[in-house]
């Protein structure tokens, strides 16, 4: 039997794009879930090795800021107010660079760009197939 190649009816039509519209948008979430899941394994990877690390640096800051107010001390001023100024000048650094760390974390290292140009693409592709 010879099937008739001629227009199809106008809900075949709709249908079809509606089903292409909804299988576009599933594969486009599919895409972002793991492109996040990608970037999120390698920042929780990297973490454990900062979190090892400030650990260990952390230590060594310690002493090191210790020595700095025994030497303020020794050269005259009392050890409370030494450890005082060192204890002042450390937490005032620290805010410093947590605030610039916060700030490089929000400037869209999370943000799924493959995906997001794919979708580009694809209303780019949509638009043109309309008009």
């Amino acid at each position: 039997m010879a099937v008739r190649a001629g227009p199809r009816p106008m809900v075949s039509v709709v249908t079809s794009v509606a089903s292409d519209l909804a299988y576009l948008v599933q594969t486009e979430f599919r895409l972002a879930r793991a492109e996040l899941s990608e970037k999120l394994s390698a920042i929780s990877s990297a973490g454990l090795y900062v979190g090892v690390g400030a650990a260990f640096a952390l230590s060594g800051l310690i002493v090191v800021l210790f020595d700095i107010a025994h030497w303020i001390a020794v050269w005259g001023l009392a050890y409370p107010w030494a450890l005082l100024i060192v204890g002042l000048v450390s937490l005032a650094l620290g805010a410093v660079f947590a605030l610039a760390g916060v700030n490089k974390v929000r400037t869209s290292e999370l943000v799924p760009e493959r995906t997001l140009e794919q979708m580009r693409e694809d209303i780019a592709v949509a638009r043109e197939h309309v008009g």
